[in-house]
């Protein structure tokens, strides 16, 4: 009996901190907030479109709208990546430059939207044609953390400047209306 008592005495205490165990397992284990976070936006989830905005002496401006096309509720942060083409789509000069913004997480509902300001010059700079070697007809957006990109029309004419377009991180929602 003696041998009985310890046992359920040892038993007792080692079921107990079993117990804990398990429950801290569970608790681990079950869904876990990066589970419970929304996917990464990326090419398959959304659609893209130019915005062209008031522009100024020798300044134009536009904002790259992309919009959550599924049924899901999408993620994203930081600056898209920008390729200007010809009617060809043969890569025209663009130098994208990031201002220094803080780039902050955005979650996009299904239908809801953000953007990037663009802004470049339309006369040339110093030793530069006063023309465009190519006149770009579409723009190439490559979502942040991503590989692919979405195609759009260009219609906002040459990038001078040896090709230079300031942008924005991404904000949530369409941006200004002019």
């Amino acid at each position: 009996m003696l041998f009985g008592k310890r046992t359920r005495t040892l038993v007792a205490p080692v079921t107990l901190s079993a117990l804990s165990a398990v429950a801290l397992i569970g608790v681990a284990a079950g869904p876990s907030q990066a589970a419970a976070r929304p996917g990464w936006a990326d090419t398959s989830s959304l659609s893209v479109r130019v915005h062209a905005l008031d522009s100024g002496a020798g300044q134009r401006y536009a904002t790259v709208i992309l919009t959550n096309k599924t049924h899901k509720t999408v993620r994203t942060q930081g600056y898209v990546g920008l390729q200007l083409l010809d009617s060809h789509g043969k890569d025209v000069t663009t130098h994208v430059v990031r201002d220094r913004g803080q780039a902050k997480l955005i979650t996009l509902k299904p239908g809801q939207s953000a953007y990037t300001r663009l802004h470049w010059g339309a006369v040339a700079g110093a030793g530069e044609p006063t023309k465009a070697e190519k006149n770009p007809t579409r723009l190439e957006v490559t979502p942040p953390d991503s590989y692919h990109h979405l195609n759009t029309a260009w219609k906002l004419g040459e990038v001078l400047q040896k090709g230079r377009i300031d942008i924005t991180p991404l904000a949530k929602g369409t941006g200004p209306r002019y």
